[in-house]
């Protein structure tokens, strides 16, 4: 067949085009991947296997094996080593805050991992899941809803709601049998941020209805899967994953939460809409009815706000999907954190009643019978205040982050090489022998004013640290003191599990599989 020389100059074009295109774009990818590979085989790690990777101990393992599997590796590795996720995804994992240091003082590692992506269909681009320009506008947004004067105004309703749990556990209290006091601390909590960032008295503890035991349940299953995926590179790909039946739960999970917080955000945004109009007839009184005013003013009416103020183009500073993505993160956070902290709290307490005791007589000495009302008086419980922290150091809410590195960052020895996975491990950063003696024993001590100035600034970070640090850790000690002394006030607690019984979950909040089983007896 005769080819026309046309044909033949064509042919040469492509070819060059293609050779320009896609050759040195090659070139750079196998130049910039030699380099990766070269920097992760320095990394002290396991023997790696085709396709898996490295991670066959942790995918052939149930999940509650995950903190017992990484304490191995802490023990044989150090702490810091890395772990092929697949063939691809290089994670290194460090344990220490030498390492940690490096992270939380930088402004350029504060990106979070692809990990993160799996909660996009869930919580959006949100300030948890964000970066770059839209979480610092997102950041300076909703700072002010978090300042100590409108956290004071809260205080009423922090206690009000404790209230209500205290009665729901009082006929716990008549039965001899120990229970699993978590979910109702669960409850307490998802009541008090939707009444306070979310402006919305749903009265959860008193009519737990299916639809809020349906939410709680979606949120531990969508966090479990967030881990389970995460192991499995083959369930990365969202065309995969969707294909699974544990992605079909997962996406129908997220709708029910969409559901759930879109009508907290409609109630709201009605009750804006009414004051709005009261306003424009001349009522004064808009603010005590709806209870809107400023010490009081809701994390949602900041977002609703924004979504009436005009931005650039007359367009609204946030849309509808904006303003959800920031309620499902906060609706998350705000109540799945701080339960923890408070469950884990209650347990250590249970477990040591001479520590409880002395609590119990603080409390005493500060309130008396009086309700836990002032803030001022709040700060003053300095038992209190260590014994939450070290539940904290011991059990941390968030066990573990996880930030994409961009650049490459040196740790001690160790170079990261620029988009590596790299996870944070609280859970035994805040067990480092070195810092804390007695790594595993509660010790409120450990949290004395001179503990504290001795101590490097990252060894303990349970709201994590640097420009990325928890919005709302104010508000969740806030919350969890109140809650605490409350239950204290009233009742003994007994907890009947050794920590070596525990078989803890760090899904996306650190749990224990089988609760937190407890006895209480009145103190009166």
């Amino acid at each position: 067949m005769d080819v026309s020389p046309t044909e033949v100059l064509l042919s040469l074009l492509l070819f060059v085009v293609a050779w320009v295109l896609f050759v040195p774009r090659l070139q750079s990818w196998y130049s910039r991947r030699s380099r990766f590979n070269s920097l992760m085989a320095k990394i002290p790690g396991r023997k790696s296997i085709p396709i898996i990777g490295d991670c066959y101990e942790l995918v052939s393992n149930p999940q509650n094996k995950f903190l017992e599997i990484i304490a191995g590796l802490v023990k044989e590795k150090g702490a810091l080593f890395r772990i092929w996720i697949g063939p691809f995804m290089g994670s290194v994992h460090i344990s220490s805050w030498k390492y940690a240091e490096e992270i939380f003082n930088s402004n350029v590692h504060i990106e979070k991992s692809s990990t993160y992506d799996f909660l996009h269909k869930w919580l959006g681009t949100g300030l948890l899941t964000s970066t770059g320009a839209k979480w610092h506008s997102r950041r300076k947004l909703l700072t002010p809803a978090f300042h100590r004067a409108i956290l004071d105004g809260f205080q009423e309703v922090f206690v009000d709601k404790s209230d209500t749990l205290l009665k729901i556990l009082e006929a716990k209290s008549n039965q001899s049998e120990a229970f699993d006091i978590a979910p109702y601390i669960w409850q307490c909590s998802l009541d008090i941020i939707c009444e306070t960032s979310m402006g919305t008295k749903m009265s959860i503890q008193e009519n737990v209805s299916k639809e809020d035991e349906a939410y709680l349940k979606s949120i531990s299953f969508v966090a479990e899967t967030t881990l389970y995926r995460f192991l499995r590179p083959w369930l990365h790909p969202n065309f995969i994953f969707n294909l699974t039946s544990k992605g079909r739960a997962h996406n129908n999970s997220v709708k029910l939460m969409h559901a759930y917080s879109n009508k907290v955000i409609q109630s709201r945004k009605k009750e804006y809409l009414q004051k709005l109009g009261m306003k424009s007839n001349g009522n004064s009184e808009e603010n005590e009815d709806l209870g809107i005013k400023k010490k009081r003013q809701a994390f949602i009416d900041i977002l609703i706000e924004a979504a009436f103020a005009e931005g650039h183009e007359k367009k609204p500073i946030l849309s509808d999907e904006d303003i959800r993505e920031e309620v499902d993160t906060f609706m998350f956070e705000g109540h799945d954190t701080t339960a923890s902290a408070i469950s884990w709290t209650i347990y250590l307490l249970g477990l040591h009643p001479e520590t409880q005791e002395e609590v119990a007589a603080e409390l005493t000495e500060i309130f008396g019978d009086e309700k836990i009302k002032s803030t001022q008086k709040l700060s003053e419980l300095r038992l209190l205040d260590r014994c939450v922290r070290e539940a904290l150091r011991l059990y941390p809410s968030v066990p573990m982050i996880a930030r994409k590195i961009r650049e490459e960052v040196k740790l001690g020895e160790y170079t990261v090489p620029a988009e590596a996975e790299l996870v944070i491990h609280m859970f035994y950063m805040h067990r480092d022998k070195e810092i804390f003696p007695e790594p595993d024993k509660f010790n409120p001590d450990n949290f004395l004013p001179e503990a504290c100035e001795k101590r490097p600034p990252y060894a303990f970070v349970p709201f994590s640290a640097g420009s990325r640090n928890c919005i709302g850790q104010k508000f969740a000690m806030q919350e969890a003191k109140t809650v605490v002394a409350s239950i204290v006030q009233k009742y003994k607690i007994e907890s009947i599990q050794s920590p070596q019984e525990l078989i803890l979950l760090p899904e996306l909040i650190l749990r224990s599989e089988n609760g937190i089983k407890v006895r209480l007896r009145p103190r009166k």
